[in-house]
């Protein structure tokens, strides 16, 4: 019972998000509409919210370009983090520990501190108001968390005779890595993948400092300024556009819900 209390308040929000999101402007900010408008007001249930912010602004451009930043930031931290964590698993080379420990201490900085010194690097490098500036910006900050989760995997998941067996049977290192560690490595490698979408999804901060321009702007970050814009804010066409927004992480965790558990459960896909 008490379980079911904790779930239902701390769902409560979310609901609440929904509800708003199909009423009218009106009944959203009325305090006569129903907790549950189904129940006697009906009259107040619309899905022009979803249609007019869609149309309204430039919300498919910043959609867009949303998907197109958490795609490639999730592509390109896995293409480095996945060699990365398994050289700092398996290889010993001078440094390692050293490396590996500042990649991890990364994690737990505060982002804010460097907003300036980020900032001007790309600067200088014409990187500001660039979709591959924030991709490169995102994918940086979320290489060190991948390669701390699947370093352990690679550690503790995937025992090193496994390899060994490999390479007696005639495959070298890049082929067994290949053929053997990486199939192995799927429940981690979705983890980390899932991890890294939503990272890249739900970014604000970078993209907010190196992006001024509404061509390259996200949906994120178009929503902190359509929510400043307005005298009179359109608050169910706010939160239709952040129903819209949490689709898409959704759906990416239906896809690598099977994953994820065995990946941070760090064992092998079986």
């Amino acid at each position: 019972m008490a379980l079911a209390a904790v779930f239902l308040w701390a769902l409560a929000p979310y609901l609440w998000m929904i509800r708003t999101s199909i009423l009218t402007n009106f009944a959203a900010i009325s305090t006569d509409t129903p907790y549950i408008p189904f129940f006697g007001a009906m009259d107040t249930i619309t899905l022009e919210p979803f249609f007019n912010v869609w149309e309204r602004s430039n919300f498919p451009l910043f959609f867009r370009n949303s998907i197109i930043v958490a795609l490639a930031a999730t592509v390109i931290s896995l293409f480095f983090s996945i060699p990365g964590a398994y050289a700092f698993a398996r290889l010993d080379f001078p440094g390692r520990q050293l490396l590996f420990y500042t990649a991890v201490f990364t994690i737990m900085f505060p982002w804010i501190v460097l907003t300036i010194p980020v900032y001007e690097v790309f600067f200088n490098l014409g990187l500001v108001n660039t979709l591959l500036g924030v991709i490169i910006a995102i994918s940086i900050f979320i290489l060190p968390q991948n390669i701390w989760l699947l370093q352990g995997f690679f550690r503790q998941g995937i025992p090193p005779n496994i390899e060994e067996a490999a390479l007696l049977d005639g495959l070298n290192e890049i082929t067994a890595f290949i053929r053997i560690v990486l199939p192995l490595s799927a429940p981690a490698i979705g983890a980390a993948a899932l991890f890294s979408f939503l990272s890249g999804w739900n970014n604000f901060l970078w993209v907010f400092i190196l992006t001024s321009d509404e061509n390259v702007r996200t949906a994120t970050v178009a929503i902190h300024y359509i929510l400043g814009s307005d005298t009179l804010r359109e608050w169910n066409l706010l939160m239709a556009a952040v129903v819209i927004l949490v689709l898409p992480p959704v759906i990416f965790y239906g896809l690598a819900q099977n994953y994820v558990g065995e990946g941070l459960g760090g064992g092998p896909a079986g």
